[in-house]
């Protein structure tokens, strides 16, 4: 972390934001650390708390009380209650993420992530990628549960991106949803996660490339729910989550895209786990299947 720094602004700077001020002052830092220490209420413009649109005036003294460095978002190795790994070889590992952490750090040097029990288990991964999500090749959402996979050599993570980009990783989730399903479907609504925290349902849309659908199809009726099986490949950010709920069959749990479910706020977990993962094996080119136990939460009957 960069701390206690006075920043004046000159003639030339002055008219800019205060969020673009800061990201020509520190050209080497990402454009998140200075979001983070805006947000976090780490910048002050003339003794008052900055806002990210502040106008700046030639002779204004910004005060930036800390910043993250780069390496501030890598993740804390350490061990992470609930998590393992499924399996592993030499170029590839599949760990399982236990519900409510993060896959990667969303602040900086955030401990208990998934990617800081990755680099906890398999310290070799930072000297591939220096991402916040060093060399997962999925990324769950912070309440979800499963199977992650993720690389262990240099060979092995360019093999599996460009597999990613073709959509052969394919993951197979487990979903409790509100409703009563009684067929299969394949959903193709058009997604936009770009802008806010909830991704926009283009229910007059349909999404051309077959890489984006969800294929679901009902397990077992469980009252008024049902325990279906969903399966994606490529993928967009909360993609089977959107689709379900777009086709009136919200998954349980789901606060964003659904409802507070009757037994109440905080009783019930999302009810969404990565149960299996396939890829293709980068040195031997064999097929991987990976299996991640059902958490008993979804033994619904």
């Amino acid at each position: 972390m960069r701390a206690s720094l006075i920043c004046k602004v000159t003639s030339v700077q002055a008219g800019s934001r205060l969020d673009r001020f800061l990201r020509g002052m520190f050209p080497g830092l990402p454009a998140k650390s200075v979001r983070f220490a805006i947000e976090g209420g780490d910048v002050s413009v003339g003794g008052e708390k900055g806002a990210k649109g502040r106008i700046l005036q030639a002779g204004e003294e910004v005060f930036v009380r800390r910043i993250a460095e780069g390496l501030d978002w890598l993740p804390v190795p350490g061990d992470l209650a609930g998590a393992a790994v499924l399996y592993a070889d030499a170029g590839a590992a599949v760990l399982l993420k236990p519900e409510n952490v993060h896959t990667e750090p969303q602040r900086p040097l955030e401990d208990a992530t998934l990617a800081g029990y990755l680099r906890w288990r398999f310290p070799e991964v930072e000297g591939i990628s220096k991402e916040p999500g060093l060399t997962l090749l999925t990324r769950l959402d912070y309440a979800t549960s499963g199977a992650v996979p993720a690389a262990l050599s240099p060979e092995a993570f360019a093999f599996l991106k460009r597999e990613r980009e073709k959509g052969r990783i394919v993951k197979t989730y487990v979903c409790l949803v509100d409703g009563r399903m009684e067929k299969e479907m394949s959903l193709s609504f058009a997604l936009d996660p770009s802008g806010g925290e909830k991704v926009r349902i283009r229910t007059d849309r349909h999404e051309e490339d077959p890489l984006y659908w969800t294929d679901v199809q009902p397990i077992r009726p469980a009252g008024g729910r049902t325990l279906v099986r969903a399966v994606i490949s490529k993928g967009k950010r909360h993609q089977i989550r959107a689709h379900l709920a777009a086709a009136g069959y919200p998954i349980v749990g789901d606060r964003r895209y659904g409802t507070v479910p009757p037994e109440g706020p905080g009783k019930v977990r999302l009810m969404l786990h990565a149960a299996e993962v396939r890829f293709t094996n980068p040195a031997t080119g064999e097929p991987v299947r990976v299996s991640a136990p059902i958490p008993e939460e979804f033994e619904v009957i």
